[in-house]
This record gives C-alpha cells, structure tokens and sequence, in this order.
C-alpha cells in the first residue's frame, strides 16, 4: 500500500463519526447505526432489542466544493508549506428500517434542522440541511415489505490539506555596476 504524504485534516470517516454521534440519542439503546454495505451481507439483527429488525444505515451520496479552494502560504520564511482549505457540502442519505421508522425519521429530520443540532458536532463540521422524509419501503428477499423511511442530510466540513511550498528564503542582490 503506498504511503499517503498530503491528508486531509478531516476525513470522510470524521464526518461519519460525527453524524452517528448525533444520531445515536434518537434511536433505541442498542439500535445499530451501520455505514452502507457490502453485496452479501445481511441488514444487523439484534435478537435482544424490542424491534430486533430495527436499524440506521448512513451512505454518502456525494461531495461537492462549496467554494475554490483557498490557498494559504505560511509567514514563517523557515516552514516551507502552504495549506489549501476546500469547504465542502456532503450529503449522506440515512435510511431508518424498523417499526419505528417513521417516527425515528421525524424526530432526526427535526432536530437536525433546529438550532440545537449545530451544537452537536465538532469544529469543522456543520449540519446545513436536510430533506423532507421519503417513504421508501424496501421489498426483501422473501417478498415481503420492511419499513424504511429515509432522508438525506447535508453537512459542511472543511478540509485542510497541507503541501510544500518552495519560497525564497535569503536573496542576494548584485551591486556590480556594468559599463
């Protein structure tokens, strides 16, 4: 695997992170909030809870620059990089499967639109919207229809990624007259 030299100061996975610990105060204790999946692999099933078919499922949809990135060159002639800043609008479509579904869905769609909700998150990441709720019922492989309800939200988060930077550090006039 090749070593990465420039990565951004927040990733795809931050952002993530930060919906679900968002999320996670809406949904029953123990409702699993899974990042899409893989061909083959079967929704969570948690025998224990009291909708055991109950689950979140986060999918970033895409990314899209909110503005040119900014490039900032350092003041200090000793260091030798620059950091480019891209404010970026992800959306990330949050399907609620369960009985409960619609109602997990309402009440995240609502908060996520309040006030409250930019409180919730780490700097440099922010919620901006969200969709209105579509019902979406999923047709299994058994025929038989599973509640899910989904909406898309929309987060800002900026990026830094940081690059060297060649400057001149030391500059050397000629004072030699020619004739």
């Amino acid at each position: 695997m090749a070593t990465v030299l420039y990565f951004p100061s927040i990733t795809v996975d931050a952002v993530i992170e930060a919906l679900t610990a968002f999320l996670t105060p809406f949904v029953p204790a123990g409702c699993p909030i899974v990042r899409g999946w893989q061909n083959r692999v079967p929704p969570p099933f948690t025998p224990a809870a009291s909708d055991p078919l109950a689950f979140v499922k986060l999918s970033e949809v895409n990314q899209v620059d909110l503005e040119t990135p900014q490039m900032t060159q350092s003041s200090d002639p000793t260091v030798q990089q620059a950091s480019i800043l891209t404010p970026t609008r992800m959306d990330i479509q949050i399907d609620f499967y369960g009985l409960m579904a619609g109602d997990y869905c309402k009440a995240i769609k609502a908060v996520f639109r309040s006030p409250y909700a930019p409180d919730q998150f780490p700097d440099g990441i922010a919620p901006l919207y969200s969709s209105d709720a579509i019902r979406g019922a999923l047709i299994t492989g058994e025929a038989q229809y599973e509640d899910r309800w989904l909406i898309t939200a929309s987060l800002q988060y900026n990026p830094t990624v940081t690059v060297p930077q060649q400057s001149a550090t030391v500059i050397t006039a000629n004072t030699e007259v020619y004739q």
